[in-house]
């Protein structure tokens, strides 16, 4: 029924799909948030904030699932892993950077709508996408590969 390492990387890679399904809801309301303040706007940022409280947890079983993977598969002695690794986390905090005032625009959403498009005016949503595909390829293919 499949060794240890086989599960690992079977959850592994199903919180990837998980992450970037859910992650995805949160990339593309942030496409969508142009223009005036309506009640859809309110809406989108609602739904982004449900999708982010799947995102998150998921994203740390996967950090765990690799970290895991990395020892069980003797992995550890190789350069790749620690590569992927150090690529997830730059993203990230380059991401989470980029992200803030679209976060801070999803807490002011109950707030006056001058509050909300201030916030959302300071958002680059192609840049932090940029990152994350980017990052996405250095991910997939070191995982793939496994140059070094």
């Amino acid at each position: 029924m499949g060794n240890p390492y086989t599960w690992l990387k079977f959850v592994h890679i199903l919180g990837v799909a998980v992450f970037l399904f859910s992650h995805g809801i949160t990339g593309g309301v942030s496409f969508l948030l142009r223009g005036p303040v309506t009640s859809t706007t309110r809406g989108l940022l609602r739904a982004s904030m449900v999708s982010s409280q799947a995102a998150y947890p998921v994203l740390l079983l996967v950090l765990i699932t690799g970290v895991w993977m990395t020892f069980v598969g003797s992995w550890g002695h190789q350069v790749w892993p620690w590569a992927a690794l150090v690529i997830l986390l730059l993203s990230l905090g380059a991401m989470a950077a980029l992200a803030r005032p679209y976060y801070m625009a999803r807490d002011a959403a109950k707030g006056p709508d001058d509050a909300v498009a201030a916030q959302l005016s300071r958002t680059r949503p192609q840049v932090a996408a940029g990152i994350g595909v980017v990052a996405l390829l250095l991910l997939f293919w070191l995982m793939v590969f496994k140059p070094f």
